[in-house]
Protein backbone atom coordinates (compact mmCIF):
# COMPACT_ATOMS: atom_id res chain seq x y z
CA UNK A 1 0.00 0.00 0.00
CA UNK A 2 2.88 2.42 0.73
CA UNK A 3 4.32 1.36 -2.78
CA UNK A 4 0.79 2.48 -4.34
CA UNK A 5 0.52 6.02 -2.34
CA UNK A 6 4.18 6.46 -3.54
CA UNK A 7 3.32 5.95 -7.26
CA UNK A 8 0.08 7.94 -6.73
CA UNK A 9 1.71 10.79 -5.23
CA UNK A 10 4.65 11.17 -8.33
CA UNK A 11 1.83 10.84 -10.85
CA UNK A 12 1.65 8.17 -14.09
CA UNK A 13 0.32 4.72 -14.60
CA UNK A 14 4.30 3.37 -15.02
CA UNK A 15 5.29 5.18 -11.44
CA UNK A 16 2.03 3.52 -9.87
CA UNK A 17 2.97 0.20 -11.37
CA UNK A 18 6.47 -0.10 -10.17
CA UNK A 19 6.19 1.02 -6.60
CA UNK A 20 2.88 -0.65 -6.13
CA UNK A 21 5.23 -4.01 -7.64
CA UNK A 22 8.85 -2.65 -5.15
CA UNK A 23 6.27 -2.16 -2.04
CA UNK A 24 4.78 -5.80 -2.67
CA UNK A 25 8.39 -7.26 -2.63
CA UNK A 26 9.36 -5.17 0.29
CA UNK A 27 6.69 -5.83 2.09
CA UNK A 28 6.83 -9.74 1.79
CA UNK A 29 10.09 -9.84 2.82
CA UNK A 30 9.63 -7.76 5.66
CA UNK A 31 6.68 -10.37 6.85
CA UNK A 32 9.21 -13.05 6.55
CA UNK A 33 11.92 -11.66 9.04
CA UNK A 34 9.07 -10.37 11.28
CA UNK A 35 6.49 -12.99 11.58
CA UNK A 36 6.54 -14.66 14.47
CA UNK A 37 7.90 -18.73 15.02
CA UNK A 38 5.26 -21.48 14.23
CA UNK A 39 3.93 -21.87 17.98
CA UNK A 40 5.07 -25.83 18.35
CA UNK A 41 8.93 -24.46 17.20
CA UNK A 42 8.17 -21.34 19.34
CA UNK A 43 7.24 -23.87 22.43
CA UNK A 44 9.87 -26.42 21.59
CA UNK A 45 12.35 -22.87 21.66
CA UNK A 46 10.87 -22.05 25.11
CA UNK A 47 11.22 -25.50 26.77
CA UNK A 48 7.74 -26.10 26.39
CA UNK A 49 7.56 -29.32 24.25
CA UNK A 50 8.41 -33.02 25.82
CA UNK A 51 11.31 -34.11 24.97
CA UNK A 52 11.37 -37.03 22.54
CA UNK A 53 10.87 -40.08 24.94
CA UNK A 54 14.61 -41.88 24.80
CA UNK A 55 13.32 -45.97 24.89
CA UNK A 56 16.06 -47.45 27.74
CA UNK A 57 18.46 -50.18 27.05
CA UNK A 58 17.20 -53.27 27.52
CA UNK A 59 19.19 -54.83 30.71
CA UNK A 60 20.58 -58.79 30.63
CA UNK A 61 18.60 -59.71 33.68
CA UNK A 62 15.23 -58.22 31.72
CA UNK A 63 16.71 -60.72 28.72
CA UNK A 64 17.52 -63.52 31.02
CA UNK A 65 14.13 -63.10 32.54
CA UNK A 66 12.18 -63.28 29.48
CA UNK A 67 14.18 -66.26 28.10
CA UNK A 68 13.45 -67.93 31.65
CA UNK A 69 10.28 -67.54 31.36
CA UNK A 70 9.82 -68.78 28.01
CA UNK A 71 11.92 -71.68 29.00
CA UNK A 72 8.96 -72.57 32.15
CA UNK A 73 6.01 -72.01 29.91
CA UNK A 74 7.38 -74.25 26.74
CA UNK A 75 8.52 -76.63 29.48
CA UNK A 76 4.88 -76.51 31.35
CA UNK A 77 3.43 -77.11 28.28
CA UNK A 78 5.49 -80.25 26.55
CA UNK A 79 5.51 -81.87 30.67
CA UNK A 80 1.58 -81.90 30.90
CA UNK A 81 1.36 -83.12 27.64
CA UNK A 82 3.71 -86.24 28.33
CA UNK A 83 1.59 -86.25 31.85
CA UNK A 84 -1.25 -86.78 30.34
CA UNK A 85 -0.30 -89.38 27.93
CA UNK A 86 -0.51 -91.94 30.27
CA UNK A 87 -3.74 -90.99 31.48
CA UNK A 88 -4.83 -87.95 33.71
CA UNK A 89 -2.25 -85.76 35.51
CA UNK A 90 -1.91 -86.99 39.23
CA UNK A 91 -1.50 -83.67 41.42
CA UNK A 92 1.77 -85.77 42.53
CA UNK A 93 3.08 -85.27 39.11
CA UNK A 94 2.65 -81.39 39.24
CA UNK A 95 3.78 -80.84 42.74
CA UNK A 96 6.94 -82.82 41.28
CA UNK A 97 7.07 -80.30 38.38
CA UNK A 98 6.87 -77.33 40.92
CA UNK A 99 9.75 -78.64 43.27
CA UNK A 100 11.84 -79.36 40.16
CA UNK A 101 11.40 -75.43 39.00
CA UNK A 102 12.26 -74.76 42.59
CA UNK A 103 14.99 -77.45 43.65
CA UNK A 104 16.82 -78.13 40.35
CA UNK A 105 16.68 -74.82 38.03
CA UNK A 106 16.65 -72.54 41.10
CA UNK A 107 13.56 -70.67 40.64
CA UNK A 108 12.76 -67.64 42.70
CA UNK A 109 8.97 -67.41 44.54
CA UNK A 110 8.09 -65.01 41.26
CA UNK A 111 9.26 -67.37 38.69
CA UNK A 112 7.53 -70.14 40.83
CA UNK A 113 4.21 -68.73 40.88
CA UNK A 114 4.57 -68.09 37.00
CA UNK A 115 5.14 -71.79 37.01
CA UNK A 116 1.80 -72.24 39.08
CA UNK A 117 -0.29 -70.10 36.52
CA UNK A 118 1.06 -72.06 33.74
CA UNK A 119 0.20 -75.13 35.23
CA UNK A 120 -3.19 -74.42 36.28
CA UNK A 121 -3.68 -72.85 32.43
CA UNK A 122 -2.41 -76.08 31.10
CA UNK A 123 -4.49 -78.48 33.13
CA UNK A 124 -7.58 -76.42 32.50
CA UNK A 125 -7.11 -76.22 28.58
CA UNK A 126 -4.16 -78.53 27.92
CA UNK A 127 -2.30 -77.55 24.58
CA UNK A 128 -1.69 -78.66 21.24
CA UNK A 129 1.20 -80.47 21.11
CA UNK A 130 2.55 -78.95 17.69
CA UNK A 131 1.60 -75.55 18.93
CA UNK A 132 3.87 -76.19 22.18
CA UNK A 133 6.71 -77.94 19.96
CA UNK A 134 6.64 -75.22 17.12
CA UNK A 135 7.10 -72.59 19.66
CA UNK A 136 9.80 -74.54 21.64
CA UNK A 137 11.63 -75.13 18.37
CA UNK A 138 11.05 -71.55 17.17
CA UNK A 139 11.98 -69.71 20.17
CA UNK A 140 14.69 -71.59 22.28
CA UNK A 141 18.25 -71.94 20.94
CA UNK A 142 19.26 -75.66 20.54
CA UNK A 143 20.65 -75.64 23.94
CA UNK A 144 17.30 -75.08 25.63
CA UNK A 145 15.91 -77.19 23.39
CA UNK A 146 18.20 -80.22 24.90
CA UNK A 147 17.11 -79.32 28.24
CA UNK A 148 13.74 -79.60 27.94
CA UNK A 149 14.27 -82.80 26.38
CA UNK A 150 16.55 -84.25 29.21
CA UNK A 151 13.93 -82.25 31.75
CA UNK A 152 10.60 -83.95 30.23
CA UNK A 153 12.66 -87.42 30.41
CA UNK A 154 13.42 -86.67 34.35
CA UNK A 155 9.91 -85.68 34.64
CA UNK A 156 8.19 -88.62 33.18
CA UNK A 157 9.71 -91.29 35.40
CA UNK A 158 8.65 -89.44 38.49
CA UNK A 159 5.35 -90.98 38.78
CA UNK A 160 7.11 -94.97 37.82
CA UNK A 161 8.51 -96.40 35.06
CA UNK A 162 8.35 -94.53 31.53
CA UNK A 163 4.99 -95.69 29.61
CA UNK A 164 4.77 -96.82 25.77
CA UNK A 165 2.72 -93.77 25.41
CA UNK A 166 4.74 -91.61 27.47
CA UNK A 167 8.06 -92.87 25.35
CA UNK A 168 6.02 -92.50 22.21
CA UNK A 169 5.37 -88.43 22.91
CA UNK A 170 8.74 -88.06 24.22
CA UNK A 171 9.87 -89.31 20.82
CA UNK A 172 7.00 -86.91 18.99
CA UNK A 173 8.56 -83.52 21.13
CA UNK A 174 12.40 -84.68 19.67
CA UNK A 175 11.52 -84.67 16.31
CA UNK A 176 9.60 -81.65 16.46
CA UNK A 177 12.30 -80.06 18.44
CA UNK A 178 14.43 -80.72 15.61
CA UNK A 179 16.51 -83.65 17.13
CA UNK A 180 17.84 -87.36 15.54
CA UNK A 181 16.63 -90.48 16.78
CA UNK A 182 20.31 -90.43 17.98
CA UNK A 183 20.38 -87.51 19.90
CA UNK A 184 16.73 -88.61 21.79
CA UNK A 185 18.41 -92.10 22.33
CA UNK A 186 21.44 -90.47 23.99
CA UNK A 187 19.18 -88.44 26.38
CA UNK A 188 16.75 -91.29 27.64
CA UNK A 189 20.20 -93.47 28.19
CA UNK A 190 21.25 -90.86 30.48
CA UNK A 191 18.05 -91.30 32.46
CA UNK A 192 17.21 -95.30 31.26
CA UNK A 193 20.78 -96.71 30.89
CA UNK A 194 21.81 -98.14 27.81
CA UNK A 195 20.84 -101.83 28.67
CA UNK A 196 23.43 -103.86 27.73
CA UNK A 197 23.65 -106.39 30.74
CA UNK A 198 19.75 -107.24 29.35
CA UNK A 199 21.10 -107.18 25.89
CA UNK A 200 23.26 -109.83 26.89
CA UNK A 201 20.69 -111.82 28.79
CA UNK A 202 18.88 -112.50 25.69
CA UNK A 203 22.38 -112.72 23.33
CA UNK A 204 22.13 -109.47 21.08
CA UNK A 205 23.81 -106.24 21.43
CA UNK A 206 21.66 -102.91 21.50
CA UNK A 207 21.65 -102.48 18.15
CA UNK A 208 19.33 -105.18 17.35
CA UNK A 209 16.46 -104.32 16.20
CA UNK A 210 13.00 -104.33 18.17
CA UNK A 211 11.77 -107.70 15.88
CA UNK A 212 15.32 -109.24 17.02
CA UNK A 213 14.88 -108.56 20.23
CA UNK A 214 11.26 -110.11 20.28
CA UNK A 215 12.42 -113.22 18.40
CA UNK A 216 15.17 -113.47 21.04
CA UNK A 217 13.19 -113.68 23.86
CA UNK A 218 10.38 -116.10 22.63
CA UNK A 219 13.26 -118.35 21.84
CA UNK A 220 14.57 -118.29 24.99
CA UNK A 221 11.80 -118.06 27.03
CA UNK A 222 10.78 -121.69 25.36
CA UNK A 223 13.74 -123.11 25.66
CA UNK A 224 13.95 -122.68 29.28
CA UNK A 225 10.68 -122.52 30.87
CA UNK A 226 10.97 -124.92 33.73
CA UNK A 227 8.30 -127.01 32.21
CA UNK A 228 10.53 -128.86 29.66
CA UNK A 229 13.30 -129.73 32.91
CA UNK A 230 10.67 -130.98 35.32
CA UNK A 231 11.88 -134.69 34.23
CA UNK A 232 15.05 -133.81 35.74
CA UNK A 233 14.46 -133.15 39.58
CA UNK A 234 13.52 -129.93 41.78
CA UNK A 235 17.13 -128.91 41.56
CA UNK A 236 16.81 -128.44 37.88
CA UNK A 237 13.42 -127.33 37.51
CA UNK A 238 14.59 -124.48 40.81
CA UNK A 239 17.82 -123.64 37.73
CA UNK A 240 15.54 -122.87 35.02
CA UNK A 241 13.13 -121.06 36.80
CA UNK A 242 16.13 -118.35 37.58
CA UNK A 243 17.28 -118.50 34.01
CA UNK A 244 14.05 -118.07 32.82
CA UNK A 245 13.18 -114.87 35.71
CA UNK A 246 16.17 -113.46 34.05
CA UNK A 247 15.14 -113.83 30.55
CA UNK A 248 11.89 -112.36 31.59
CA UNK A 249 13.47 -109.61 33.30
CA UNK A 250 15.80 -108.54 30.37
CA UNK A 251 12.99 -108.25 28.32
CA UNK A 252 10.68 -106.43 30.19
CA UNK A 253 13.65 -103.86 30.81
CA UNK A 254 14.62 -103.62 26.78
CA UNK A 255 10.82 -103.00 26.27
CA UNK A 256 10.86 -100.30 28.85
CA UNK A 257 13.91 -98.78 27.77
CA UNK A 258 12.34 -98.88 23.95
CA UNK A 259 8.56 -97.98 24.97
CA UNK A 260 7.52 -101.64 23.34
Amino acid sequence: MLGLMVGLWIGGPLAIILFTFAGGVLGHRYDATQAAPPEDLAEALEGRLPSPEVSEPVTREALDEQAQDHFARHLCALFIEVARADGEVARGEVRVVREYFQNELKYGPEALDTVRLYLKEFLQKPPSLEESVAACRDELPTADRLLVIDTLYQLALVDGALQRSEQEALRQIARGLGFSEEDRRAVAERHLGTGDAHYTRLGLGPEASDAEVKRAYRQLAAAHHPDRVSHLGRGAVEQATRRFQEIQDAYAEIRRLRGL
